[in-house]
């Protein structure tokens, strides 16, 4: 024996089609959460509306229907497929250190973020009711957001830009940036997102900085 160890090959162009066809299959599943809601999709019309074999699906995702969903929301949330949560991005980081384009840009970024993810999340919530897998989806999401405005609340605090007690402001953020108020807002009464951005910012400020 030569000691020698055999290792796996790993093409690069069997990684890059692997990944195209999961994100073929994330597009077109998002689509039909959208439209028709998370319980009502199976992995077989995902599998059509894909163009790909039912097996191809369930071999891209073994974890099946919620698997799909939860990256589907990930990306949408981050923007990108890479897996780095949205306040530790440089950009995120960047904004918190800096006081005087903290709020402009929570309210652009989460403009942003609220127009790629919130049909899906909107998706999330109308079908918590009815899957044990989505309702632990929708609570995991809301202490994540919940965790990620108490990071904003605490960054205004140590930049002296609050005039609320902390939690009172991370409580204020957690209400006013929630994908709820924008779907009333910009789903349901037609509100562009400069518009919804605008307000946004202003609200904020209004609510949360000293006059």
């Amino acid at each position: 024996m030569t000691g020698e160890v055999k290792r796996a090959y790993r093409s690069p162009l069997r990684a890059e089609s692997a990944r195209r066809t999961r994100a073929s299959v994330r597009e077109a599943a998002t689509a039909l959460f959208v439209a028709q809601g998370y319980v009502r999709t199976t992995v077989k019309e995902i599998a059509a509306a894909a163009g790909v074999a039912l097996r191809t699906v369930h071999t891209a995702y073994p974890g099946g229907k919620i698997e799909i969903f939860h990256e589907a929301l990930d990306v949408a949330t981050a923007g990108d497929e890479a897996a780095i949560a949205v306040i530790d991005r440089p950009e995120v980081r960047e904004s918190l250190a800096d006081p005087d384009r903290l709020i402009a840009d929570l309210a652009r970024h989460g403009t942003a973020l609220l127009g790629r993810a919130g049909p899906l999340l909107a998706a999330c919530v109308g079908s918590a009711g009815a899957d044990p897998e989505m309702a632990e989806l929708n609570e995991l999401g809301a202490r994540t957001m919940a965790a990620d405005m108490r990071r904003v609340a605490e960054a205004l605090d140590g930049h002296g830009l609050l005039a609320v007690p902390v939690d009172e402001a991370a409580d204020v953020l957690f209400a006013l940036c929630s994908p709820m108020l924008h779907d009333l807002l910009v789903g349901r009464r037609s509100w562009t997102a400069e518009r919804y951005e605008t307000w946004l910012a202003r609200a904020l400020r209004l609510l949360l900085t000293p006059r």
